[in-house]
This record gives C-alpha cells, sequence and structure tokens, in this order.
C-alpha cells in the first residue's frame, strides 16, 4: 500500500531509479529556468515548481544577461525563458518560450518537433520536462546498444 501511494505522488520516480535501461547509470534532468531581472519573481515560482513536483532534477535560473554563459556552464536538457528575444540554438533537447503577457501561446521544442501550446500551466511544463528526460534516456541507451567499437548491438556473445 506504501508503494502505490508514494507513485501516486512521484510518478517518475521509477524511472529515476530504474537508471538508463537497466545499465545503473542515472541521468538527472538539467533545467534552466531564464528570465529578465523586472520578472524574477516569474523565475523563482517556476523553477521552484518544478523542483518541488521533480525533487530529482536539477534546477538552476539565471537572468537572460547570463543565459549563453548558464547554457555553458550547467548544460541544461530543458530550458524555459521568458523571452521573445531568445533564440532557441537548436542544441538543447527541450527549449520553453513563455509569453510575457497573460494569455500568448507558449513556443515548445522538444527533440526536432515544435509547437505552440495557448495557457501553457506548470503542468504542461512538466510534461515538457519529462519529454525531454525521455529522450534523453533513449539516446543514452541507443548509445549504449553500440558496444565498445561503436558498432553492432552489444560485444557479448549471445547465449
Amino acid at each position: 500500500m506504501c508503494r502505490s501511494a508514494h507513485a501516486r505522488w512521484w510518478p517518475n520516480a521509477l524511472s529515476w531509479d530504474l537508471g538508463v535501461r537497466g545499465t545503473g547509470k542515472a541521468i538527472e534532468t538539467r533545467v534552466l529556468v531564464a528570465y529578465d531581472d523586472e520578472y524574477r519573481t516569474h523565475r523563482e515560482v517556476i523553477a521552484a515548481g518544478i523542483q518541488v513536483l521533480r525533487p530529482r532534477a536539477s534546477v538552476a535560473t539565471c537572468s537572460l544577461g547570463e543565459l549563453g554563459r548558464e547554457l555553458g556552464r550547467f548544460d541544461p536538457q530543458v530550458v524555459v525563458c521568458g523571452w521573445p528575444g531568445a533564440a532557441d540554438p537548436g542544441n538543447r533537447p527541450a527549449w520553453v518560450q513563455l509569453p510575457l503577457a497573460p494569455g500568448g501561446p507558449a513556443k515548445v521544442r522538444v527533440g526536432g518537433h515544435r509547437r505552440e501550446s495557448p495557457y501553457l500551466l506548470l503542468e504542461g511544463l512538466l510534461a515538457v520536462v519529462d519529454e525531454a528526460e525521455e529522450l534523453v534516456l533513449a539516446q543514452a541507451g541507443r548509445a549504449g546498444d553500440r558496444g565498445p567499437l561503436g558498432g553492432g548491438r552489444s560485444s557479448r556473445p549471445s547465449s
């Protein structure tokens, strides 16, 4: 009974405990929330919501002036940006551009898929974090399937 209650509250905990396809390697999803200092309250509330509801994710915040430096230093898989002028460089698993004015659509990219999402709430943002985690896990699993020489599915003899 205790396990099912735990799974309801932390639905992604099992994927963290299993690691990358049973290899024992854990993938820590890094999320960077970037907003201009004028909107620092938005930045901090979004980051706190992600951290509370995805406790095993590493969440950092920065101003838009620090965005370039933080992309290199923190190396996030998910970037949540609150500025329409900040261009998505396309080299992160997920990028979310939230509108500054209420009612505008959020622009979301996960992998190569782009979409606009009207009224993106925290629940939708968490879904993007989960999608990015799945993408990173899938990529890590494919890299592990290459074997030590980069070819084939496994270096072990079949039994």
